[in-house]
């Protein structure tokens, strides 16, 4: 059996939680294809969970100062709207390096793991290379660039660029976003090295259901012939939300049936109401706030279009809010940038438009709003791609494929082709 630890700076910290809950998600998939997996996260004071589950997942959580409260790094707490790390994190940065490494090499002594996965180059990666080699081990170390670590490389200058030269130490490394990928190789990681390999979804778990979509229309006062388009994800400017609120005057130009429904929250709210009220579209959006994890099904039911505006503001990678809306058949409107064009193919499963082109937006909704028949089948579309390649599972295998053949180039990263 081959044993994995997961190193991460965040994890879902109760029943429920859906903060990095696609981390728990790739952490069962490795256990249910026979890894031995072990998940190295540290403390926060909201982390209140069994230290193994039901799959078999053991969880170290160490502290990194002595006072509870302080245990503050990661949990989607660090950065402010992903542009800048928080102050105290900064502060605590150090802390958790030093402690983090020490720790994870006396379980890496222990436990003499096969696999090393670091989610988060920085700071996971650096503990990964420091704790292997205070443990004189040979495990193989597995790095994920998700998106905000990168950031932090960019915005760290020389210290970033020494930092990926240790996390260049890695025997393979993955990204989710060709975005990604450009700014790793022009922050001087070799040409090459980074394949893509994409969060993916548990098709069992996100599904369509009919019930649920006439419920949820239902709460939300949307008629049996309305137009439903989703969005989904924190307001930060990453995501691209602006460019579909102002995308709405257009639509609604040429149809008054449509409703944009928005689950999530953040720090732009007040950015995008003030879109709604100059453009006096605000009857036309229901936000919902952030929702429980089992409820995200219901409301990729309910809709009929999914919108993924992303925008490099910093660069992205590819939002698990995709491959789940492809999960539960709907076509995907989305811009090429944040890792949309790894799963989303003009024209087959839906359509790509340019990054804050509100207009480009308004047309390619409006084309799938006049063709039923054009939704529909971008939507069997995309349930084929996450039955056939963009699932848990198969990412899971593909991850230990990668570790049984540690550093091999097979042109996957040539042709842009992800996983």
């Amino acid at each position: 059996m081959v044993k994995l630890c997961i190193i991460t700076h965040s994890y879902p910290r109760f029943g429920e939680d859906w903060r990095s809950n696609f981390i728990e998600s790739l952490a069962r998939a490795y256990a249910r294809n026979g890894a031995d997996v072990t998940v190295f996260v540290p403390y926060t004071v909201k982390f209140n969970r069994p230290m193994k589950d039901e799959y078999g997942i053991k969880i170290v959580n160490y502290k990194y100062v002595p006072f509870g409260r302080l245990h503050t790094i990661g949990y989607g707490h660090s950065m402010k709207s992903d542009l800048h790390v928080n102050l105290q994190d900064l502060f605590l940065m150090p802390f958790l390096l030093l402690v983090g490494t020490i720790r994870f090499a006396a379980l890496l002594r222990k436990e003499k793991f096969d696999i090393i996965q670091a989610h988060w180059a920085v700071p996971n990666t650096l503990i990964a290379v420091f704790g292997r080699y205070l443990a004189f081990s040979r495990a193989a170390i597995l790095t994920s660039f998700p998106g905000s670590d990168v950031t932090v490389i960019k915005r760290m200058g020389l210290l970033g660029r020494l930092f990926l030269k240790i996390i260049a130490k890695s025997d393979y490394l993955s990204c989710n976003s060709a975005d990604l990928r450009e700014d790793l190789e022009g922050l001087g990681l070799e040409k090459g090295r980074v394949d893509f390999v994409i969060y993916g979804v548990d098709e069992k778990k996100i599904c369509f259901s009919e019930e649920a979509r006439r419920r949820v229309r239902g709460e939300l006062g949307i008629p049996g012939d309305g137009l439903v388009l989703l969005m989904i994800g924190r307001f930060v400017p990453k995501k691209g939300f602006s460019t579909a609120f102002e995308s709405l005057k257009l639509i609604t130009e040429k149809m008054n049936n449509v409703t944009m429904v928005v689950v999530g929250d953040g720090p732009m709210r007040a950015e995008y109401d003030e879109i709604l009220r100059r453009d006096g579209t605000g009857r036309y959006v229901r936000f919902v706030g952030e929702i429980l994890p089992r409820e995200l099904a219901g409301y990729y039911s309910a809709c009929d279009i999914f919108l993924m505006p992303s925008c490099r503001l910093p660069s992205d990678g590819l939002n698990v809010v995709v491959p789940e809306a492809m999960a539960c058949g709907r076509p995907i409107v989305a811009t090429p940038v944040g890792g949309n064009d790894l799963v989303v193919f003009d024209g087959e499963n839906g359509w790509l438009h340019e990054e804050h082109n509100a207009r480009q937006l308004a047309d390619c909704v409006g084309r799938l709003a006049a063709d039923p028949a054009m939704r529909t089948r971008m939507g069997e579309n995309s349930l084929r791609m996450i039955r056939e390649r963009f699932n848990w599972d198969s990412i899971a295998q593909y991850c230990l494929a990668r570790y049984r053949d540690s550093g091999r180039r097979d042109g996957r990263q040539a042709d842009g082709e992800a996983y």
